[in-house]
């Protein structure tokens, strides 16, 4: 499989773990997929940003094509929880698109908590701020793995 095919696979696993997250979340696994999931998917995320820095892709242009899934999956969030009325709502365009932060499990929920409004509440609200800062938060770690493996590079 070429370079390029397996990077664009990649793209995606961030979705499709945030999505088994969601339909395999039980008690029985609440640990596991609160807090060893999540660092799973930074590693890969930081290991993926790598692989985008090995491409000799500009950095820009890379942030850009790797948190791409991210960003789409944000503005469809956007316009189907905020310009869409409840009852006209897609719900599998609205489920798969919290798919991608919802790997980020427990630590950037216990972050939106903190900047909601109305304690002890999750709303709408809060629900926005863990989209974004799960988008921003996959960003940084994708950053941070381009750049490290940028300079191993050069080495």
């Amino acid at each position: 499989m070429s370079k390029k095919l397996s990077l664009i696979i990649f793209l995606f696993i961030p979705t499709i773990i945030g999505y088994l997250y969601n339909i395999l979340f039980t008690p029985a696994l609440a640990s596991f997929l609160l807090y060893i999931l999540p660092i799973f998917m930074f590693s890969l995320w930081f290991w993926v940003g790598g692989r985008f820095a090995q491409m000799n892709i500009k950095a820009f242009p890379s942030i850009l094509i790797g948190n791409s899934i991210g960003i789409v999956s944000l503005i469809v969030y956007l316009w189907q929880f905020s310009l869409v009325s409840e009852g006209h709502r897609n719900l599998t365009l609205a489920g798969l698109s919290q798919a991608f932060s919802a790997s980020t499990g427990m630590y950037i929920v216990r972050l939106a908590i903190l900047i909601q409004p109305e304690k002890n509440f999750v709303g709408h609200s809060t629900n926005t701020i863990i989209q974004i800062l799960g988008l921003i938060l996959m960003i940084i770690v994708f950053i941070i793995g381009y750049y490290f493996n940028k300079r191993k590079v050069r080495l």
